[in-house]
């Protein structure tokens, strides 16, 4: 009986697991067919600037280049205070509220995207509108700000858990040898907890390149590149504001929609890379605990 019931199990994991590949490298195989058609005739001038349907042309580096600004507000701000959030629900709080705090992480994280863009244009906007004086509020800037605000949740449960599994000896040796919480934290949880830290914050990342309805609420929408480089406070373009706007809009076959199919492949070879170095980095953490 048992021995039935572990081939029936075996056999469950591998039907899943075939299914589970082959349902990706399906979907692979249709994104690179349908981007083909870009990538070979436009070839390297699909990394140019210009976007241009009427001219055949489909340059994704503006929204390279928004996509990578946003990114990056979004972490500035999310990874100290995820961290630091972390560590105090870890170190400081009681298991009752640090249950709480977990929970409203959780609730926080299930608020639906077109919610959050909704708040960033009724504050966000407006806030950064008023407060420098611009024509509008819709610009990288904003869209780098709640972005960073949607994945902390994230950040803070996975930072969380990544101090939590820091195993329980090397805390009471450090308090053994006389060090106080702040050293503890300093010289020994956030060391050995780094690897998952990098972990969450890759992760994060990858949610981060792939949300789409909030960022396109408050990004703007304009495919430049600001003049200077740096001007966060200019409207701007990402990969997913663009695919959200465009995709429905261009013909099925035409080269529009092939570049912009191309531009999804892209993003999700970025998502892949990040995803199997976080995992990486969790599997050599794991080594370390054995």
């Amino acid at each position: 009986m048992l021995a039935s019931t572990s081939k029936i199990g075996k056999g469950y994991i591998l039907t899943s697991t075939t299914i589970s590949a082959a349902v990706i490298i399906v979907t692979l195989v249709v994104l690179l067919s349908s981007s083909w058609d870009a990538i070979s005739n436009i070839n390297i001038h699909l990394f140019t600037v210009t976007w241009n349907p009427p001219a055949n042309q489909f340059g994704i580096l503006s929204m390279l280049y928004g996509t990578l600004a946003v990114t990056c507000i979004a972490l500035c701000i999310s990874i100290p205070l995820g961290i630091l959030t972390a560590i105090f629900t870890s170190e400081f709080l009681s298991s009752k509220y640090r249950f709480a705090v977990k929970s409203l992480l959780e609730l926080l994280a299930g608020i639906p995207s077109i919610i959050y863009g909704l708040i960033g244009i009724a504050f966000f906007s407006v806030w950064l509108q008023n407060a420098f004086d611009l024509q509008s509020g819709r610009t990288i800037l904003a869209g780098g700000i709640l972005l960073g605000i949607m994945i902390l949740p994230t950040i803070i449960t996975l930072s969380d858990d990544a101090i939590q599994n820091v195993p329980s000896n090397y805390k009471e040796a450090a308090y053994g040898l006389g060090l106080y919480k702040y050293e503890v934290i300093k010289n020994v949880l956030l060391p050995i907890a780094k690897p998952n830290l990098i972990g969450a914050i890759l992760l994060s990342l990858g949610r981060a390149m792939g949300e789409t309805m909030a960022v396109m609420l408050v990004i703007g929408s304009i495919d430049r590149i600001p003049n200077p480089i740096y001007n966060v406070l200019s409207p701007g373009q990402t990969i997913t504001s663009k695919l959200g706007r465009e995709i429905g809009e261009s013909s099925f076959g035409s080269t529009h929609f092939s570049a912009l199919i191309f531009m999804g492949v892209f993003l999700l070879s970025i998502v892949i890379v990040l995803t199997i170095i976080a995992q990486q980095k969790y599997k050599s953490k794991e080594r370390l605990y054995e």
